[in-house]
């Protein structure tokens, strides 16, 4: 062999790339509760069970996963039949307003007899992204809490750049009889004292996690420890530290630990009391 070959077969630039490892999730014996995550087929494909078993393998109890439109229950309920620790809510999504009509609306009552149908939504307003008209949506979202008022169920509130008037529907609509979640929290320190005043949850996703949600690791630590969830919004809103990676349930352990951090608690001790008030909040 000459020199020139032997060079070239040592030189770092011909040796096997390392591949690099993904974190692993501090996932902990105590477990935790998913409160929001889209396990669909639309976004797992032939991979929706590896998902959903690798997210029990780490100690991801049970999971919410909500509807975003009523007529796409049918794959829940199948969901739900095989995995019986995934819940459902049943509702239309802000995105989707324009497409209510009172057929709609009968059919969403006919879903929330489903014994695994724990709260009415996703719901709400995003006035973000406009997908449909704000009369639209309003009226949507107004009747979605109308049916939560009489079924007793918990709402499933998706608000994006439009908390005053959610906060009047919540209130003028909800009577004081209801309690709900601000999924995906978006907001700051400002909108906690309507939300305390509602006597809602908030629930943080991944987007606890990035260096520029500022906003929002503000008022982590400010919402009472009894009214505090924990989402990954999968497949949607990677944590930081998979940020890139479709998103899925066994990653809700980064958000938890982001959080306990903004809290100067221990995950282990944080952990138990998200769980706990994910089961409070629907029945579970």
């Amino acid at each position: 062999m000459d020199k020139v070959t032997e060079a070239k077969e040592k030189s770092p630039a011909q040796k096997e790339p390392k591949v690099k490892e993904a974190p692993k999730t501090p996932h902990l014996p105590v477990g935790i509760i998913d409160s929001h995550a889209h396990v669909m087929k639309e976004y797992f494909g032939e991979e929706q069970e590896e998902v959903i078993a690798r997210a029990f393998e780490q100690n991801v109890v049970e999971m919410v996963n909500p509807a975003v439109t009523v007529d796409g229950m049918e794959e829940l309920f199948d969901l739900a039949k095989r995995h019986p620790r995934i819940h459902l809510a049943a509702g239309q999504h802000p995105h989707e307003a324009k497409d209510w009509t009172p057929a709609l609306r009968e059919k969403l009552i006919k879903a929330l007899d489903h014994p695994a149908v724990v709260a009415v939504g996703e719901c709400g307003l995003d006035y973000y992204y406009n997908n449909s008209v704000r009369e639209q949506q309003l009226h949507c979202f107004g009747e979605q809490i109308d049916l939560a008022v009489e079924r007793d169920l918990p709402i499933v509130v998706h608000c994006r750049d439009a908390w005053d008037d959610a906060f009047e529907l919540l209130t003028t609509r909800g009577k004081g009889k209801l309690r709900g979640v601000f999924h995906c929290f978006t907001g700051g320190p400002e909108q906690l004292p309507a939300i305390s005043k509602l006597d809602f949850y908030v629930s943080f996703s991944g987007i606890l996690t990035y260096s520029s949600a500022r906003e929002i690791q503000a008022a982590a630590p400010l919402v009472a420890e009894d009214r505090i969830l924990v989402e990954t919004d999968c497949p949607f809103l990677a944590p930081q530290k998979v940020r890139g990676k479709r998103n899925e349930p066994s990653y809700v352990w980064f958000t938890a630990e982001k959080l306990a951090a903004l809290r100067h608690v221990e995950l282990q001790d944080l952990a138990p009391r998200l769980s706990a008030n994910t089961r409070a909040l629907f029945k579970l």
